[in-house]
This record gives C-alpha cells, structure tokens and sequence, in this order.
C-alpha cells in the first residue's frame, strides 16, 4: 500500500495549528503530529506583521520537528479575513460534448481558464461549480450524460487580496515553509462537522474562530451562500483583557472558565472571581454575574451579525435548515441557546467527524484535537487530501500546484501525470477498437 503524507497549518488570529497526517490511496489517514502555539501576528484573520507570523509559524514546526522528528518543507495554509470576496458567475466551456454526450472531464475543467471576463486584483482560491445549463435552460444539478455542446456553469468564486495572500505565503517562507496551496478556512471546516445529509436539507456553518466569524450556507449539497463577520473570539477575550485590566492570556482563561451567553447558568457559577491585574500587585475580585454580563452582550452582537449577513436565508419558515456552530467559541455556555432564541431552534455545536465520507478518514484522532477549535485544520487535511484522492468538487483544486517565484506554475509531476492520462485513455481506445475489428473478423470467418 502506497503512502503520502501532507501538511496543514492554520494560522489564525490566536494561535497557529498544525497537523502533518499520513494517507494511503485507499482512503485512510493517520495524524504523524500535531502542534498549536499562540499566534501574534493577525488581526481580523488578516496577516499586519510578517515577522511575528513568521515567528510562530517557525514555533509550530520546530515543535513537530522535536517531538515527533518530522522535517516539513511544505503544507497548505488556511486564509479568511474580510479581504475575502464571493461572488456566482456563469460561464460558458468551450470543447464540450466533442463525443456528443457530456462527460466528466467535460464539466471539472475550470471556467475561468476559458474566460475574458476580467478577474484582475483577485487571487483565486476556490472555484466550485454549483449549477450548469444547456442551451439556455434552467439550471441544472448535474449535466453527465445529457447530450448538448453548449455547456455553461454556474460557479462559486472565492476570491482573496493580492497583498494578503502575499503576506500569508511570505511568513510561510520566512519560516523555511512552501506553500501546497491555499484553503478557504470554512470550507476546510465545513468538510470536518457538516454531514451530506445536513448540506442537501439546508445548512449554515458558523465557524467563530479568533479574529473572525466565516459563515457558509449549503443547500442541495451546493454552497448558496458565504460570507465573514470581523468579530471572533479575540473580542471575547478582549473585552475582558480592557474592562478589568488583566494580561490578555489570563482573559482566555477566565472566558473559557466563566464566560457565558447565558444569564443564569446552573454549573460552576461562582460569586466572585479572582484575577491578577496588570496595574496592581494585588488580585482583584470581579463579580460572576457581572462577567456574564460582559460576554453575553458580545454574543448578542455576534448573533445580531449572523441574523444581518444571512437575512437572504429565511430559517424562520424552513423548519429543515439547521445551524452548525464550530471553533472555539462554540464551546462559549449558553451561545447555542442563544442562536436557538433569535435564529433556528435547529443548531447544534459541530465538532470534527473522522472522514470525508466512508472512503477517505482518519484511522484514528487524539482526544486533544477533537475539539471544535480544531476543526479548520483537520478540516484542511480532509479537504487537500480528498481532492488529491478526487473526493472534492472543487474544480480549482491542484494538489500539485506550488506557490514559489510563479504561484501559477505546475510542478514536473503534475504535467506527466497529466501526460499519461492522456496516452492511457488513448491506448484503452485504440485497444477497444482494435479488438473489435478482430471480433469482426472472425465472426466473419466463422460465417
């Protein structure tokens, strides 16, 4: 059995997450090591300081160097942040139906190598198809099989900045590290918490990471609808770290303990909470309640967002749409009430499942990292993965294609695979038609 290993790295606002997991063609995948360290060089999901990027990204390796003696040279790398555009747009392809029926490689060439539509000041991330049309009708799911040449295709374009997509790949090399490739952070989630049944009914992911909230709606197992909320989990901590005047670290530790979107709350209220201040050497009591107070109204902000962002999907009156929390803060006491309140009674908080589907999954997960705060980066591992295995629909996705000097080059590999694709097709083809000419023959013979 043939394996391959590949390389994750989730670089967000607070901490930098990694994973290096090992993968067999057949589908099955096991995590060599894994690492999170602070991260100090984001905000809003946004790369401000290369340097320190740099720094942790070059901490999270060192650490899978030294205690799991692995030497990594590449990995794919998450990106959001609200320089992150989406859009649908229809395409027409151009040599389809040559045989005179639609065929797969038909609908999985990328659009947007067939375009003089404008695309300027845009990095692609993502195109996935989520519809196509022939000859005019109405959209259609899926056209293999149906017999047309002319051919359009209804694609979600992720797009992202230039200038930070540059910053990201450059404190990946600053720390000695080749970019595989880049990954919309809720997509990557999406795919570790959201089952198939979920994205055919109509589901919305809400992934509070950091420094941002990404949002993604799937419906008839297509995306509908994405967008990103520049609020996350920091501004929890935030808010605490400025009101009392403690180290920011104390004030994740006293949200993740005693935060709550909840008013009342029955387990591990306290009445007063001890914290050490930044302006006195002497602790400061702060009272239960009135932290509750604190993290709560930023709940109800966050949640009023979503309500604004996603008011095109109306919840209220399709009892089968669900809402799936995840990250961090989907572990905050009382938020999946509170969306439960003021959206859908439908949610539920996602954590990471163990595959793509019943082909491609991992072996095995440890306890630590099955968290929701992980499930973008062993999201990104079922994503590169699958689409390596062609598990994804994601028509822009090549595994192969790397980020250097020209970050639209193809490797060598990439280009002979492709090549003998190609002359095995041809060669089964001219077989084919070779053994049917002496099936001819001798039935000729024999009459």
């Amino acid at each position: 059995m043939e394996y391959n290993s590949i390389t994750a790295i989730d670089i967000g606002t607070t901490k930098i997450a990694t994973i290096v997991a090992q993968y067999s063609k057949s589908g099955s995948i096991d995590i060599l090591g894994h690492s999170v360290v602070p991260c100090e060089g984001l905000s809003k999901g946004n790369v401000v300081d290369v340097a320190k990027t740099s720094e942790g990204i070059s901490q999270s390796i060192s650490i899978l160097k030294q205690y799991y003696n692995l030497n990594i040279k590449s990995a794919f790398l998450g990106i959001t942040g609200s320089h992150v555009n989406f859009e649908d747009r229809w395409d027409k392809l151009d040599s389809i139906g040559k045989s005179g029926v639609i065929t797969r490689e038909d609908i999985i060439k990328n659009p947007l190598n067939q375009t003089d539509k404008n695309i300027e000041n845009k990095s692609i991330l993502h195109t996935i198809p989520i519809g196509y049309s022939i000859d005019g009708s109405d959209e259609i799911l899926n056209p293999i099989g149906m017999h047309s040449t002319n051919l359009s295709v209804k694609t979600h374009l992720i797009s992202a900045s230039p200038s930070a997509v540059t910053k990201l790949i450059q404190s990946a090399n600053e720390a000695n590290i080749q970019s595989d490739g880049l990954i919309l952070e809720p997509l990557a989630s999406a795919h570790s918490v959201i089952n198939e049944n979920e994205k055919n009914d109509g589901v919305l992911m809400v992934d509070i990471g950091g420094g941002t909230t990404d949002l993604m709606f799937f419906k008839n197992k297509r995306v509908e609808y994405t967008a990103v909320i520049p609020v996350g989990g920091f501004h929890f901590t935030n808010d605490i770290a400025s009101t009392y005047q403690i180290d920011s670290r104390e004030a994740e530790y006293i949200k993740i303990k005693y935060g709550s979107a909840a008013t009342n709350i029955k387990n591990n209220f306290v009445q007063e909470i001890e914290m050490k201040s930044k302006l006195s050497p002497e602790p400061i009591k702060v009272s239960h309640t009135e932290l509750i107070r604190l993290t709560k109204e930023r709940a109800e902000e966050l949640v009023k967002l979503i309500n604004i962002k996603i008011k095109s999907i109306d919840f209220k009156n399709n009892p089968k749409y669900k809402i799936v929390i995840t990250g961090g803060t989907s572990n905050l006491n009382g938020l999946s009430e509170l969306i439960a309140r003021n959206i859908t009674s439908n949610v539920r908080i996602g954590s990471p499942k163990i595959g793509l589907n019943n082909l491609v999954k991992f072996k095995n997960i440890p306890d630590e990292l099955k968290n929701p705060r992980f499930s973008t980066v062993l999201g990104m591992v079922l994503w590169a993965i699958g689409g390596i295995l062609n598990e994804t629909s994601d028509s822009s996705f090549e595994p192969e294609k790397i980020q250097k000097n020209d970050p639209y080059s193809y490797s060598f590999s990439t280009q002979k695979r492709f090549l003998m694709n190609i002359l095995k097709k041809y060669y089964n083809n001219i077989k084919k038609i070779s053994q049917q000419i002496i099936n001819n023959i001798i039935k000729g013979d024999q009459q």
